[in-house]
């Protein structure tokens, strides 16, 4: 049975826990600075530690699902752990290139990159992956380790500052765009909750339209010539709903790039 340990136990990598704890299939480990997070998981069978290291000294697989700017600190404790070809460390954090985490581990050690998003937690996530030479080994058992929460795709690591842009910040962006729905629906005179459970049915049932069918298609079936769709349109687009759309998702692209020190 594959030994994992996952370093933090937050939003990304409690949502792994609870999802490969019920799978059965691993023999699981977690490390967090903060003991109140520990508890549940420990009550559950997994093994707790607050030490980054010990938890890799007993891991095949170390996952740090930590910050961007604590991941150079976590390898740098992890890497005495490192003595063999055996393990692999993935590494979950925005912008921390493969070519930065190498930089405190040993020459050679199995790297990959993972880039998920929060609807992990409801097991409906996305994530992406890629790996450098040594970590291609490991690609398919973290691909598997990630279809647990959502749908998992390989990419080039070149791609991975927009993939974060995307499908990384995407909830928050999709969650903006049901607020102001909502919003415009009781400014029209819709009872709040009302106006909350017809946004959150339209967005849940066209999701399931676009794994069928394509934006496009979509929109056309909705949209009748000189009709309300239509009229809608051309409203956001004098105020330039799609340009913002493109602008935000180059600016959170260029965030990530930058998040890598």
């Amino acid at each position: 049975m594959k030994k994992v340990g996952i370093i933090g136990a937050g939003k990304i990598g409690g949502s792994l826990l609870l999802r490969l704890a019920e799978s059965g299939g691993f023999d699981l480990g977690v490390s967090d600075i903060h003991p109140e997070q520990l508890r549940p998981y420990k009550q559950a069978g997994v093994r707790t530690t607050s030490s980054n290291q010990e938890l890799a000294e007993t891991s095949d697989l170390i996952i740090a699902a930590v910050k961007p700017w604590d991941v150079p600190g976590v390898m740098e404790e992890i890497s005495p752990s490192f003595r063999d070809d055996n393990k692999a460390v993935t590494s979950v954090a925005a912008g921390v290139s493969i070519a930065r985490i190498s930089e405190s581990l040993p020459q050679g050690t199995a790297i990959l990159r993972v880039m998920p998003n929060v609807c992990a937690s409801v097991g409906l996530g996305s994530a992406v992956v890629t790996s450098n030479e040594a970590g291609r080994a490991a690609l398919p058992t973290v691909m598997d380790i990630f279809r647990h929460v959502g749908e998992v795709l390989e990419l080039p690591e070149r791609l991975f500052d927009a993939a974060t842009a995307l499908h990384g910040s995407g909830p928050a962006y999709v969650a903006l765009f049901a607020d102001a729905l909502i919003q415009a629906g009781v400014r029209e005179g819709i009872p709040r909750d009302v106006a909350r459970r017809l946004v959150v049915g339209t967005i849940g049932g066209t999701a399931v339209l676009l794994k069928e069918r394509s934006a496009h298609q979509v929109r056309d079936e909705v949209m009748t010539p000189g009709g309300t769709t239509a009229a809608a349109f051309v409203a956001m687009e004098k105020a330039g709903f799609v340009a913002a759309v493109y602008d935000g998702v180059e600016a959170a692209t260029e965030q990530a790039r930058g998040l890598g020190g």
